[in-house]
């Protein structure tokens, strides 16, 4: 199984990693700029290596475990500045990254796809609530100086 993570075009890879491509599938990061990932990007990562982890039988070999840490660690350090640092939000999801394959290095599958569905859901959480309070920022969307929004975009008043 192969993800393709960039939509836009295949990315670029080592002659040598092509070679290893059969053996292992690779998840390549969008790109080594250190430009901002979008936090889409970060959880579609997330999601897909949780699922992968927990379909195999075994954990993964180590130089698999390796290529997925650097993508995700690599992500997560192109995470837009400002949007995870608040309340030690950054730090919490950076432990579970790193408690994620500290579990599945020790052959623990299932608490490393534990750790990696707390970071999936602070992400989740902390992207949802920054849209909210944007969304929101400009006033009330009622008219009454009461709205509040709710995850499916809409406002609703005190009534």
């Amino acid at each position: 199984m192969t993800l393709f993570l960039h939509h836009d075009a295949p990315a670029e890879t080592d002659p040598a990693e092509v070679a290893c491509a059969a053996c292992a599938p690779a998840l390549q990061p969008a790109s080594p700029a250190p430009r901002a990932a979008r936090p889409t990007l970060f959880l579609e990562t997330l999601l897909a290596t949780r699922l992968e982890l927990l379909s195999r039988d075994r954990v993964w070999p180590p130089h698999t475990m390796a290529q997925r840490q650097r993508v995700l660690l690599t992500l997560w350090a192109q995470r837009p500045e400002g949007l995870f640092e608040q309340h030690g939000t950054a730090d919490s999801i950076d432990h579970c990254l790193h408690e994620a394959f500290a579990s599945a290095a020790a052959g623990a599958k299932v608490q490393a796809a534990m750790a990696l569905k707390r970071a999936y859901y602070l992400v989740c959480c902390t992207v949802s609530a920054g849209t909210s309070a944007r969304k929101g920022a400009g006033g009330a969307l009622d008219g009454h100086g009461s709205g509040i929004v709710t995850g499916n975009g809409l406002a609703r008043g005190k009534g």
